[in-house]
């Protein structure tokens, strides 16, 4: 084989080993994952109380994150890491769908979504947990002072 064939073919197989890592990496969609950190607040199943954080994690393609509440746009963050903070009391009680969009610099998307259910305070939670406090300090007085007032009738006895 002459030189010239040799610089020919060396030529076309880096040509393809360049064409074919690009299309490698423009067919790669982004990948997202979330966690939800509760700042300030209270969670039971599904149901969410308080100021949350959302948190991704993101391919390193991505250059933005969109957060959305029941479709409705509510943060572009195009700093990593990608993250949004909300609280639940600027939304309605009730169900509602999280939404994250993530976009790397081809255009290509991922999405993320989770149903949750925004609840008000547990007053009535709040004031059992109260209650029963309260219920089992004035049991334990009572036994106190039973056993006081049991030892001193030895005593004088």
């Amino acid at each position: 084989m002459n030189p010239k064939s040799i610089k020919l073919v060396c030529l076309c197989m880096i040509s393809l080993v360049l064409l074919l890592s690009y299309f490698s990496v423009a067919q790669a969609n982004p990948s997202l994952s979330l966690s939800f950190y509760k700042d300030n607040g209270y969670s039971m199943g599904n149901d969410m109380n308080g100021l949350w954080t959302i948190n991704t994690n993101v391919s390193e393609d991505v250059v933005y994150v969109e957060f959305y509440v029941d479709n409705t746009l509510q943060l572009n963050d195009t700093t990593a890491p990608f993250s949004w903070q909300f609280d639940t009391s600027n939304y309605g009680e009730g169900v509602h769908m999280l939404t994250v969009v993530a976009f790397d610099s081809m255009g290509e998307t991922v999405t993320a979504q989770r149903e949750a259910n925004f609840v008000g305070f547990p007053i009535a939670f709040v004031v059992g947990i109260i209650v029963l406090i309260v219920v089992v300090l004035v049991v334990s007085l009572v036994v106190l002072l039973y056993r006081v007032r049991k030892q001193d009738q030895r005593k004088n006895a």
